[in-house]
């Protein structure tokens, strides 16, 4: 992850000095390219696509939970500070709107343009577990290393995004302090929608917020609670976080405009920091990129504590 940022930080220093622009249509392309790889290194791992007929709803049910409870509470905040990221005064983006960035240009983004993107990249993914199950690259690490410096090119364009923004650093100066409360509007929510829709599962409490716990962060995840609570549970884990980080790599345009743009952020965890920050940064604006960095970074560092804690209870 520290690699990651790395590469956003000496993209952003270079888009400073060089001011670049125009990166929108590279940044798609790039995404694109991610989620086929990150499509092939899922139909790879076989232990996972034999987990999805038994326990896949379970994990679909459980990951969809901890989005809509956690989207909920960021609409309340977002409702609560007034539609704004900036401090009283400064001006604002009106809640669910997005805002005037290169990325969108000025320009309105309707829900079906939004859907049309979505259906490329869902394309793209099932293109990659197809290339999986087919056995194309035996090597999984091959495609997991090809899908990380894919990740590393993605955020460093993004990292020249944002630098070459000259406004940003105003943007920045204003923000709204109470967005400090976001992570915590992500784990809170997390946890309550898992327990709601547990009521219709049976899982034991701890089972499910430890399930709950990673965040999107399935590969740490996964394997903290396989060794702790057995492969089933881990398992139930691994594919829950995945679908987690691809629903909202799919589906952050429309979380924007319903649930305002704190929404996609809290939907993509501990990836916004990585992963799911190029989508955030394209739906709701560059300066939402800072504050969805900071979420990323405080929700990471919670899911090894929080992962060990309800596993610990559960046992």
């Amino acid at each position: 992850m520290f690699k990651v940022i790395a590469c956003m930080a000496a993209g952003m220093v270079s888009g400073r000095l060089l001011r670049i622009k125009g990166l929108q249509k590279p940044i798609i392309a790039v995404t694109w390219l991610l989620l086929l790889f990150l499509g092939w290194e899922t139909g790879s791992d076989r232990e996972v696509i034999r987990a999805l007929p038994s326990i896949g709803l379970a994990a679909a049910v459980l990951s969809m939970g901890g989005i809509a409870g956690s989207c909920a509470l960021a609409w309340l905040l977002w409702k609560n500070m007034g539609g704004r990221t900036e401090r009283k005064g400064a001006e604002s983006t009106e809640a669910g709107r997005m805002p005037v960035t290169e990325h969108t240009s000025g320009k309105g983004v309707s829900i079906w343009s939004g859907m049309g993107g979505s259906l490329v990249i869902l394309g793209f993914f099932i293109a990659g577990i197809a290339l999986g199950l087919s056995g194309l690259l035996s090597d999984s690490s091959i495609v997991h290393k090809l899908g990380f410096w894919s990740l590393c090119i993605l955020m460093m364009m993004v990292g020249m995004s944002v630098g070459g923004n000259p406004e940003l650093a105003d943007s920045i100066k204003s923000m709204n302090p109470r967005i400090a409360l976001l992570p915590l509007a992500t784990i809170l929510g997390t946890y309550a929608g898992c327990i709601i829709v547990n009521l219709f599962l049976g899982y034991g409490i701890a089972d499910v917020l430890a399930v709950g716990s990673g965040f999107g962060y399935y590969s740490l995840s996964s394997v903290l609670i396989s060794s702790s609570r057995g492969p089933h549970l881990g398992t139930i884990a691994l594919i829950s976080n995945i679908i987690r980080e691809v629903f909202t790599l799919l589906c952050a345009p429309f979380i924007a405009r319903i649930a305002g743009p704190l929404a996609p952020i809290v939907s993509g965890g501990a990836t916004t920091a990585d992963t799911t920050l190029p989508i955030i940064s394209s739906c709701c604006g560059e300066k939402f990129v800072l504050i969805s960095i900071f979420h990323g970074f405080v929700v990471d560092f919670s899911v090894p504590l929080l992962v060990s804690l309800f596993c610990t209870l559960g046992a």
